[in-house]
């Protein structure tokens, strides 16, 4: 079977963190007892599913209920297989939420597995993972499509066969639309990295991306029909609805007097600035500058939300960037890989804007690239100049790490999001 070979021996990816006796028993019990603990805490308190949620776990294989890309194909194909062993819809939707944790947990830790080498470091990492309360996110789907981001990039940097991590991206591709520009990106870059092994590796990867989709998608075209992929309720395009409800929501703060909830009447506000507008070819290339208006204002509220998410960790960023530079040290191919991964970011400000439940996705290899990039620091010996700033500039970085851990720790035990965990719906917006 054809391989994806990314990486030489020099470069090789750690199977496990480097681990004594008692630490290589020790992580995975304590990745354990937390999931243990996530979980009793959602069988101990039981909800009802509503919105996207609701559709999710009444997916089936019949007619019109065939899962579509809209409503999280791969999420829906998930139900399916659970129903099985789950028929009724109350139970099913307790083990769906059990199962996408899990599938979240188990995807990030394998992903940090191949990357980190620190135990220490690893153990952090699942501390930081765990008081984010993101096992806790009872959209499903958005676990789910997190779960695959990681065990497709973890996939790749194992050296999976062509085969199979093609179907990891047609799955990762069909977790939401906007996932569909992830996968490709990310086959992109597969393909160029393998340029100089011959055509072979990229043709297998490309046909099994392709022949994936095609078998995944067929029985729902001949279903449904030619809008099957894009479409949604009431015949629009799933990316347009989102921007209606999304540029509403956005804008009704900013009105002199209050209007309608403008999730549930967001025509009201859509309709003022984009007049007969039907589709996001009529909104981009409307008169005037009210989708520039939309796309700051997106920034804006996501600046803001993943500043609150990440917290301290950003001030690692600055002075690692730094510190890299003033080292010679480089982006190497495993980080090139998890950076590509962000591209899905785009469509989250064009079409939306970054809510913090979508970062569900992309939380743990932020931290990642930060204990990625404190290991490839500490691996390089610096100079008899340079060994006090570098000694000041790992101690920032990882104190930012500890600080966002302890500021994670401080949220769960004063039972801010926590506390609606137990009473209601974890929903960060």
């Amino acid at each position: 079977m054809q391989r994806v070979r990314l990486f030489t021996a020099g470069d090789a990816v750690s199977s496990a963190p480097s681990l004594g006796g008692v630490a290589r028993l020790a992580l995975p019990v304590l990745w354990l007892a937390l999931a243990a603990a996530v979980a009793v805490v959602l069988l101990e308190n039981p909800k009802t599913p509503v919105y996207d949620q609701a559709r999710l776990v009444d997916a089936s294989l019949s007619g019109p209920s065939y899962p579509a890309p809209s409503y999280a194909f791969t999420s829906q194909l998930v139900v399916i297989g659970l129903r099985p062993f789950v028929p009724d819809s109350v139970e099913l939707h307790e083990v769906l939420r059990i199962a996408a944790m899990l599938f979240w947990v188990g995807a990030a830790a394998w992903l940090g597995s191949l990357l980190l080498r620190d135990p220490i470091h690893f153990a952090v990492y699942g501390l930081l993972l765990f008081s984010s309360q993101f096992p806790f996110l009872w959209l499903s789907s958005e676990l789910v499509t997190g779960g695959f981001l990681f065990l497709t990039l973890a996939a790749g940097l194992s050296g999976a066969p062509v085969w199979l991590l093609g179907s990891l991206l047609a799955l990762l591709a069909l977790c939401k639309i906007e996932m569909l520009l992830v996968s490709v990106a990310l086959v992109g870059w597969l393909v160029w990295k393998t340029r100089d092994e011959g055509r072979g590796p990229a043709v297998h990867l490309l046909a099994s991306f392709a022949v994936s989709l095609v078998v995944l998608l067929a029985p729902g075209l001949v279903l449904i029909g030619w809008n099957y992929y894009f479409g949604y309720d009431g015949g629009t395009s799933r990316g347009f609805a989102t921007f209606i409800q999304h540029y509403a929501s956005l804008v009704a703060p900013l009105q002199h007097t209050p209007g309608p909830n403008p999730w549930l009447q967001p025509e009201v506000y859509f309709q003022r600035a984009f007049p007969g507008a039907n589709s996001m070819s009529d909104v981009v290339f409307a008169p005037g500058l009210a989708y520039l208006d939309f796309v700051a204002l997106s920034v804006a509220r996501g600046i803001r939300k993943i500043g609150w998410l990440f917290s301290w960790g950003w001030l690692a960023v600055p002075v690692l960037v730094w510190a890299r530079r003033r080292a010679g040290v480089g982006l190497d191919d495993r980080e090139r890989l998890l950076w590509v991964s962000f591209v899905g970011v785009i469509p989250m400000v064009l079409f939306a804007y970054p809510h913090i439940r979508y970062f569900a996705r992309y939380y743990p290899i932020f931290w990642l690239l930060i204990g990625l990039g404190i290991e490839r620091l500490q691996q390089t010996e610096p100079s008899s100049d340079e060994q006090g700033e570098r000694r000041a500039c790992l101690v920032a970085a990882s104190g930012a790490v500890l600080l966002a851990l302890m500021l994670n720790g401080q949220r769960v035990s004063h039972g801010l999001a926590y506390v609606s965990v137990l009473s209601s719906y974890w929903f960060p917006d």
